[in-house]
């Protein structure tokens, strides 16, 4: 079919269809233009960019992010490497993806620009990566609470559960708490029966836990197995960190610093079926947009 006016054929398209189509194939070119104009700038930029893209397209990107500086040589690799270590696994940065971490930790295992010593560490630290890692069912936590009961992670049956580790001779747990403390949002998604919120204290000073204070709608706990931390069931840089989990046990936010990430991906998942992980993920995965 020959078209001779263009603008009254696209006049006879679904208004609403065209019009969302155009839209996501726009931001689509515009994710993709900006990754390619950020391929010779800092790591930061780049990775800004492919955040902003969809779960799966992120990952393609940072792959062939990756593949390009293994090309050019290993120097520039190594210098990739460790800036995006510290960026993407440090809880308390802004660009903490674990997923993404995880992928250029899997990446570097196997890449062939690096020597077999280069290549140690990376082999080394996909155990930890992979120890409960989004989308995966999260370690069981035995807990003993202040009155003497016992408890495990797994009996918790709302569709969601907030495991908040934290030490009470910690700064940042003081003033997370406080947060917490006054937070209606946690407070109303208790009181729904849509959410548990699980403090766990994963070290061996008792007598420092037992004198800790917490809001009434948290379960205030401690590991008394010592496994969490003893055994390195769980991988905890910093304190206090955020774990997100969903009704199955399965990792949606995991070494979690920011609250304020923790409660955007409570607002992201409002709504969702539990058996849709992968929305799950993807909506968790976006909240910088």
């Amino acid at each position: 079919m020959v078209i001779k006016n263009k603008d009254v054929y696209l006049c006879r398209m679904k208004p609403r269809a065209s019009f969302i189509k155009l839209i996501t194939l726009f931001i689509a070119f515009l994710a993709m233009g900006s990754v390619v104009r950020a391929q010779n700038s800092t790591p930061d930029r780049v990775l800004a960019a492919i955040e902003a893209m969809p779960r799966q397209q992120s990952f393609t990107e940072m792959t062939k992010w990756l593949d390009a500086k293994a090309q050019a040589g290993s120097k520039q690799y190594k210098t990739l490497i460790g800036s995006l270590e510290e960026m993407l696994s440090e809880p308390t940065w802004d660009y903490h993806n674990e997923e993404l971490f995880a992928l250029m930790i899997e990446h570097a295992a196997v890449a062939s620009c690096l020597s077999d010593n280069d290549r140690m560490r990376p082999k080394l630290l996909l155990e930890v990566v992979r120890k409960n890692a989004p989308g995966d069912i999260a370690c069981d936590i035995d807990y003993e609470t202040l009155d003497g009961s016992r408890g495990k992670l797994s009996d918790i049956s709302t569709p969601y559960t907030l495991i908040y580790f934290n030490d009470p001779e910690c700064l940042s747990c003081a003033k997370v708490k406080e947060r917490l403390d006054t937070c209606t949002t946690l407070q109303n998604m208790v009181c729904d029966s849509t959410l548990t919120v699980i403090g766990i204290y994963p070290y061996e000073n008792v007598e420092e836990w037992r004198m800790e204070t917490f809001p009434s709608y948290i379960i205030n706990g401690w590991d008394f197995e010592q496994k969490v931390d003893g055994e390195l069931h769980y991988d905890l840089m910093t304190m206090p960190l955020f774990y997100l989990l969903d009704r199955d046990k399965r990792v949606i936010l995991k070494n979690e610093a920011s609250m304020n990430k923790v409660l955007r991906a409570l607002g992201k998942l409002k709504g969702m079926e539990n058996s849709d992980i992968e929305a799950k993920l993807e909506a968790v995965f976006i909240l910088n947009q």
